[in-house]
């Protein structure tokens, strides 16, 4: 796993889901627990993020009452990322963003920000997508990955040109956060 100021990103196979995330899944649940990390950070799979491209609906559910199970098992901090299918080795977007509409809305979430801005056209639409997701989920949202690119490549650049710092202060309200860099 990742961990990047003591909160952990799980493993996870960036396609549709196999037998091996669920394994991730538990044992970087466990890692979390016993290491004492203030958060795990959980891909929504695929098939939730993009069900119209990513057939099995009901089994990216599962996986997610799988992980709110042990997150409740665990007594962890688990959140779910909205982490739209990308293009390797680019970081382009593969089939969109986010289909927000199949997101659970009882489930708690990880905020993107640099994920949520890709294929945007303008700064202007890439912070109305930002205003947009705080609007409709904000009450789910309690930990951010606060970082921006190009609006095309996933480079993972600092904040500033579409977060501003009014826009920051409202990300930020009564959430946990990274400002998450490359690591690739």
């Amino acid at each position: 796993m990742n961990v990047i100021s003591n909160h952990a990103h799980a493993l996870y196979g960036y396609g549709a889901l196999k037998f091996k995330d669920y394994l991730n899944l538990f044992r970087n649940a466990v890692e979390a627990k016993f290491e004492g990390y203030l958060s795990l950070n959980v891909h929504l799979p695929f098939e939730i993020q993009h069900p119209q491209i990513y057939p099995g609906f009901d089994q990216g559910l599962r996986f997610i009452n799988l992980g709110e199970k042990l997150k409740r098992l665990f007594k962890i901090k688990l959140y779910w990322e909205n982490a739209p299918a990308q293009n390797n080795k680019i970081w382009t977007l593969r089939h969109g963003q986010t289909d927000w509409v199949k997101v659970p809305g009882n489930i708690e979430l990880c905020l993107d920000t640099g994920h949520l801005i890709l294929g945007a056209r303008t700064i202007g639409e890439a912070r109305a997508r930002i205003e947009k997701v705080l609007t409709e989920r904000g009450q789910q949202i309690k930990h951010l990955h606060l970082h921006e690119n190009d609006l095309a490549h996933d480079t993972h650049e600092q904040i500033g040109k579409v977060i501003d710092k009014k826009l920051l202060a409202r990300l930020i309200k009564d959430k946990t956060y990274i400002f998450e860099k490359a690591v690739f």
